[in-house]
């Protein structure tokens, strides 16, 4: 169980966050609900929790970033992550952008009469993200991460942002893989643009 629910941190930390006005500058909170679709032994396991992000921009076409995130779910399990890596983007137009990331990634998930697991690996994850006005962006990825030991997947990515004024947004976030279902919503701050 402790393996299978480490896979889960695979969803939960391979996408950089994406910032409105294609600012890769930005500190976000976020609230994440997370579904499983297989249920273990027949019982629902859900779960819930929150994160904190970042992203800098190094130069005209990268940025470095990082997030750490922890998610409890139902009977006592634990989820904690964090990742730590960089990217580069490069402009599709003036209101889209194209981007690929590498990140470092920890894991740790508990569980009352399993203990504890812990793996760290990486992850990739590329992307496009586009404005569709002068206020809503979307965006969309593909990532692959692996912490070993079979704790390896693919997800997929998609997600909205508001901007209400050019240092302060909110989103909302769907990422899926072959075992979890992660919403999320965030409240993101802009500096440096």
């Amino acid at each position: 169980m402790l393996k299978r629910l480490l896979g889960i941190a695979l969803v939960f930390s391979v996408s950089p966050a994406l910032a409105g006005g294609l600012s890769y500058n930005y500190v976000e909170l976020g609230y994440q609900n997370a579904e499983l679709d297989d249920d273990f032994a027949g019982i629902s396991v859900d779960g819930d929790g929150y994160g904190i992000s970042g992203s800098f921009e190094v130069g005209e076409s990268w940025f470095i970033a990082a997030s750490y995130g922890t998610l409890d779910f139902d009977f006592g399990v634990d989820l904690d992550q964090l990742s730590v890596g960089g990217g580069f983007y490069m402009d599709l137009s003036d209101r889209a952008d194209f981007y690929a990331s590498l990140s470092y990634i920890q894991a740790e998930v508990s569980a009352p009469g399993f203990g504890s697991a812990d793996e760290d690996g990486y992850g990739v994850s590329v992307g496009v993200r586009g404005m569709v006005t002068d206020k809503v962006e979307l965006n969309g990825s593909l990532s692959y991460s692996d912490l070993g030991d079979g704790a390896d997947g693919t997800s997929f990515g998609a997600g909205a942002l508001y901007s209400f004024t050019e240092t302060f947004a909110l989103g909302l976030a769907i990422e899926t893989d072959d075992d979890v279902t992660l919403y999320g919503i965030g409240a993101r701050f802009y500096f440096g643009n």
